[in-house]
């Protein structure tokens, strides 16, 4: 455990009489994400459901701890050297969800891939794009993630969620919310609980064509045999997405150790494991270089770097 151990300790001990979900201390982090790196995280608190997180975290300001909150680590490199405080897994219960004639729910922690199937077995579009997308509605939201010309903020209506620098429930609408190509201005310490998305009618057989449209695509072009977290980079302004400038500029094939950049899509950083974190940031920063050098564009990492003390790359 790190030199924060005592305060850990203690807060391990307050949590214990109150949480209903699993407190696991120096919990390795590589179990968590699907690159499979990451050291230790000094608490990881999965809360049991909503009613639980609710009850903790005014203990866990109160230790006044770094906080990281965690979905499927889909998009997420963790640093070699852990993270100095508590990781919240909203995967294990804040997965409520439900689609009605209205409007669709989701908590955090649900499956983005999930919920796109219970829309489409509904007989609500709008959500097709998310069969592809790997991870939780929370990081959806987080990152504006988006694939086949679809975004998760097309459909939004309204996130809910907590200021976890004051405890204050926080409701948002979209039209409150300033967004972009992957990129969502939300409070810094804003943790999301819940979103609404409107969905519209249509036949649940043609969604679903139209899903296994898009999953073709994707296992055509998208290395998905081998451990990555998505595409490395944004996507930059101007004609040439980040996959061909790296392709152009001679990137696919580089490598570090047993980690490289994917010959089937250029975004991609691949590996077939036996990798550390610093494997993969030289790998980037190396790409980065050599697209710079080659294209004059300087590309921005689209992976969510995280170390000892919080998100590097906002």
């Amino acid at each position: 455990m790190s030199d924060s151990a005592g305060t850990v300790t203690g807060l391990v001990s307050a949590l214990q009489s109150i949480a209903r979900g699993r407190l696991l201390t120096d919990e390795p982090l590589a179990q968590h994400t699907t690159y499979g790196v990451g050291g230790p995280a000094d608490l990881f608190y999965l809360p049991a459901d909503p009613e639980d997180l609710m009850s903790a975290l005014p203990v866990i300001r109160e230790a006044d701890v770094p906080i990281l909150p965690l979905g499927g680590g889909t998009n997420t490199l963790m640093k070699d050297a852990g993270f100095r405080g508590v990781v919240i897994c909203l995967t294990d219960g804040l997965t409520g969800m439900n689609v009605d004639a209205d409007e669709g729910r989701a908590e955090a922690g649900v499956s983005t891939q999930v919920y796109s199937r219970r829309c489409q077995r509904a007989g609500r579009t709008g959500f097709e794009f998310g069969c592809g997308i790997p991870g939780t509605i929370g990081g959806a939201v987080r990152g504006n993630a988006g694939a086949w010309g679809g975004e998760t903020f097309d459909h939004l209506l309204w996130l809910r969620g907590v200021d976890l620098a004051t405890g204050l429930e926080m409701t948002f609408r979209k039209e409150e919310i300033a967004h972009r190509y992957r990129r969502v201005d939300l409070p810094g310490r804003y943790l999301l609980l819940e979103a609404a998305f409107e969905l519209e009618e249509d036949d649940p057989d043609e969604i679903l064509s139209r899903m296994d449209r898009m999953l073709d695509e994707r296992k055509a072009s998208q290395p998905l045999w081998m451990r990555n977290a998505g595409c490395a980079f944004k996507n930059p302004e101007g004609p040439a997405p980040a996959g061909l400038l790296i392709d152009r500029s001679g990137g696919k094939g580089m490598s570090v150790g047993n980690v490289s950049v994917s010959d089937v899509h250029a975004n991609f950083l691949v590996t077939k494991g036996g990798i550390t974190a610093a494997d993969v940031l030289k790998l980037i920063e190396k790409v980065r270089d050599r697209v710079f050098q080659s294209e004059g564009v300087e590309l921005e990492t689209e992976v969510r770097i995280v170390g000892e003390y919080g998100v590097e790359n906002v």
